[in-house]
């Protein structure tokens, strides 16, 4: 009996001390409105940037602080992989370069909280670290 309390004793502390990494479904037909970053590795240019996200009824428009940085359309979840399919078309002048808008499937966390978004390119990584607004 004594080595049952002894395992459950130690159970419990293990429980209690876990980390809390908890992954949630990301619901794309909720309202949801993220703020934060983007990071980009291992490209010419290494930027931090402004980002915003908003979700709405299998739909988004996400914003970033560089010019022309604006898209918007389907948003599609498959497990661990979101596909942001933009049906916006705006061209973009040689001069301003990449804005960096959420476009094409990345891999993704939800925390409920926290969204992180990230792709490896063949020029480098992107990283979106998301917070929802409050």
């Amino acid at each position: 009996m004594k080595n049952i309390v002894v395992i459950l004793i130690m159970v419990l502390f293990v429980f209690a001390c876990a980390e809390d990494n908890v992954k949630m479904d990301l619901d794309v037909n909720q309202e949801l409105d993220f703020e934060g970053a983007f990071r980009t590795k291992g490209s010419d240019e290494n930027l931090f940037e402004e980002v915003t996200l908003k979700i709405a009824n299998g739909f988004y428009e996400t914003t970033t602080s560089l010019p022309f940085g604006y898209g918007a359309g389907k948003l599609e979840v498959f497990g661990s992989s979101i596909s942001f399919i933009d049906t916006l078309f705006f061209p973009i002048p040689a001069l301003y370069g990449p804005s960096y808008v959420l476009s094409g499937t990345h891999n993704f966390e939800f925390n409920g909280k926290e969204l992180k978004i990230w792709s490896e390119k063949n020029v480098g990584a992107i990283e979106y670290n998301l917070r929802l607004k409050e």
